[in-house]
């Protein structure tokens, strides 16, 4: 199944293509403005450099985030047009879990992370061999240390500052923990939408929407004035 994989979820526009797990194309584009008309061009550049047409696509791939918000909801709007207009199947992929797949082979245990925006607040996934193990977290980036119990593998943007932020913490994690810089790839949307979608778990176009995850709010009003 060839799917189109879109991520607009941070600091750039990620859009892939797949045929099942082969990627065919996978670009990066400055997210300079948060425009429709910029993914579609991003879209229609990285179509050519596959060789293909968007009547080829037989299925779309979204990322959900979490992220930048209003960035966020440009890719998913547009892959919700696609999917509806052309009446093509739809996917919804947490951006956690497209790091996870970018890292896959590095280690057993990934930790995926994305910032929340504010201050060291981070959203942060672990996964097993690809499957996700608990719930997300989302928290100030020190608290992630007390989840950390075995040899993990930390992926995502500027890694190593949170990395540095984890083992002051706990200073035991020094050994254990190694890094990966990377971002969202649209080739990995694309092949994990293709895995979902050649198992029929599409999503419903008009329903599809992106991943908020936040702390409560007294979590953190607490974080923000405890004396330290």
């Amino acid at each position: 199944m060839i799917v189109l994989g879109i991520d607009t979820s941070g600091y750039v526009n990620a859009v892939g293509i797949s045929d099942g797990a082969k990627v065919l194309a996978d670009e990066s584009f400055p997210a300079r403005t948060d425009s429709l008309e910029q993914i579609v061009d991003n879209i229609d550049t990285t179509l050519k450099k596959a060789g293909l047409s968007l009547k080829e696509v037989e299925g779309i791939g979204v990322g959900l985030g979490p992220g930048s918000w209003t960035g966020i909801k440009v890719g998913v709007t547009v892959g919700k047009m696609l999917a509806f207009s052309a009446n093509k199947p739809v996917a919804g992929i947490p951006t956690l879990e497209v790091l996870a797949y970018v890292a896959r082979g590095k280690s057993p245990l990934v930790c995926s992370v994305i910032s929340a925006g504010i201050r060291d607040t981070i959203n942060a996934g672990f996964y097993r061999s690809g499957v996700k193990e608990g719930d997300f977290f989302t928290g100030d980036t020190k608290d992630l240390a007390a989840l950390i119990k075995e040899p993990t593998l930390l992926v995502g943007n500027n890694i190593e500052s949170y990395r540095e932020i984890i083992v002051k913490q706990k200073l035991s994690l020094e050994n254990n923990i190694n890094i990966m810089e990377a971002l969202p790839s649209g080739g990995a949307v694309a092949c994990l939408a293709a895995a979902r979608l050649n198992q029929g778990k599409s999503d419903e176009p008009l329903s599809l929407t992106p991943l908020y995850l936040k702390e409560s709010t007294a979590k953190v009003f607490v974080n923000k004035y405890k004396v330290k």
